[in-house]
């Protein structure tokens, strides 16, 4: 029999359906959200659970296209999909949360109406102009009078203050892992991370964050006994782009079956999801709510915003700080954020004369292959800065 491996707990809660049948007998409401705009402070402190819903299956995706465009976002055609199969949570859940992120996901957001209780958040166009802070709170604080609505009672300043505390455990167990992958050689692979990040969209936070703990402890022996996930030449790679969710993993085991080692990654399905902490400056209801709101609108980079500059700034830290060979910066087909954003990414990494390759692939393996090639071809250009690199 196979040791148990601290990874298990978090493949198993991606590739199963244990936490579905665990909430099917949860007396209280299952709110599913679309995005990590959604304040998962404020569903806990109403005696919710928090879910997101993003979805990864090429075969839902298909499904999708009988009521939805073919061009259009796999991750809006596949939560689609999903939902019309009734698949896992979706018949479980009392709500969905759909902040205006993309085009895809408010109509997706009109269709899902008229099946399950949907509720907006808008966002807005930019984190810097005049007003934005004042217009996202306001956007939260209809979320805490939809979700009391719902509840039946009002979110009370203990448990909001609970709620708040108990992600921020969560928060700091993340950025211990953070740290671990600093260590070099690697001992975790990128995709082995993804599934732990991928695993916290439904994972009870409490459990997550044990567990999370507990992986970090067993990283840190690993390397300390010198078992690394890959060897210590393996070319470092930044991953970056639109997101990758189970189980569409595919470009990152392209990147590591190559012989590659993703050090770190800058995704909303993975880093950018658990790093911050909510700060509030009293613990006062108005002032939790304004830490909140700002915890999930002032650290995003993601590209739905006007402004760039704090993503590629945040992209440039990472590539330092993780001693990084190359970036490859992934993008979803039909995606235009993250296709315009590519062009702004690589301009700012030329300057820095950062090697990087960008990569276009939706949820089907068909062109497996071709991303193989591409990526074969980038790390034997990256090989040749190798001496330079292992200088730093």
């Amino acid at each position: 029999m196979r040791p148990i491996s601290p990874i298990d707990h978090f493949r198993k809660t991606v590739q199963t359906t244990s936490r579905a049948e665990e909430l099917q007998s949860f007396a209280g409401q299952v709110i599913g959200t679309m995005c990590n705009f959604v304040p998962e402070e404020l569903i806990l402190a109403a005696g919710g659970v928090p879910v997101r819903m993003c979805a990864g299956s090429a075969e839902a995706e298909k499904e999708a296209e009988e009521i939805f465009p073919r061009d259009a976002c796999p991750v809006v055609k596949s939560s689609l999909g999903l939902s019309m199969r009734g698949d896992g949570l979706w018949k479980r859940l009392d709500m969905l949360v759909v902040p205006t992120a993309c085009d895809g996901k408010k109509k997706l957001a009109e269709i899902l109406s008229r099946t399950v209780p949907v509720h907006v958040m808008s966002l807005p166009a930019s984190k810097t102009a005049p007003g934005a802070r004042e217009m996202w709170l306001h956007a939260v604080r209809l979320f805490q009078e939809s979700l009391e609505k719902l509840t039946g009672h009002r979110i009370a300043k203990d448990r909001l203050r609970s709620a708040i505390e108990a992600l921020n455990e969560r928060a700091r167990a993340f950025r211990q892992l953070f740290e671990v992958r600093r260590l070099r050689p690697s001992v975790i692979t990128g995709e082995d991370a993804l599934y732990v990040t991928n695993a916290s969209f439904v994972d009870d936070p409490a459990c997550w964050t044990k567990e999370t703990l507990a992986l970090c402890e067993a990283l840190k022996a690993a390397h300390r006994e010198g078992r690394f996930a890959r060897p210590a030449d393996a070319p470092r790679i930044l991953l970056t782009g639109a997101p990758l969710i189970y189980p569409n993993f595919k470009v990152a085991r392209v990147i590591e079956s190559a012989g590659a080692v993703i050090a770190i990654d800058e995704l909303c399905s993975g880093t950018q999801r658990l790093y911050t902490p909510c700060v509030p400056k009293e613990w006062t209801m108005k002032e939790m709510l304004i830490a909140v709101a700002d915890k999930y609108l002032l650290p995003s980079t993601c590209p739905c915003f006007v402004e760039s500059a704090d993503r590629v700034n945040r992209l440039l830290e990472l590539v330092e700080e993780f001693a990084v060979d190359g970036v490859v910066y992934h993008n979803l087909r039909m995606c235009q954020l993250h296709d315009v954003e590519s062009f702004t990414i690589k301009a700012a990494l030329a300057r820095r004369n950062i090697p990087l390759l960008v990569v276009y692939s939706d949820y089907s393996p068909e062109d497996t292959p071709q991303l193989r090639t591409r990526v074969q071809a980038f790390l034997e250009m990256i090989g040749d800065r190798r001496p330079a690199i292992a200088a730093r």
